[in-house]
């Protein structure tokens, strides 16, 4: 049986997160501070969306080849 995972962590919730906070960096009416927690959020969910969509490439060639 399948475990059971959060939302949070789906590709479509962290391709969201990255989406706004990438608007959020970018919006000229943000404070500067804001801008730049939003262009770090932008940046670490970005990247974690590679790392889950790669391992999730990778778990699928390995469960295709039988190992």
């Amino acid at each position: 049986m399948a475990e059971k995972r959060s939302y949070l962590d789906t590709p479509g919730y962290l391709a969201f997160l990255a989406f706004v906070a990438f608007w959020a960096a970018a919006s000229s009416g943000s404070p500067l501070y804001v801008r730049v927690l939003a262009g770090v959020t932008a940046a670490f969910a970005a990247g974690h969306l590679a790392v889950l969509l790669v391992r999730r490439r990778r778990d699928r060639r390995m469960a295709a080849d039988g190992g």
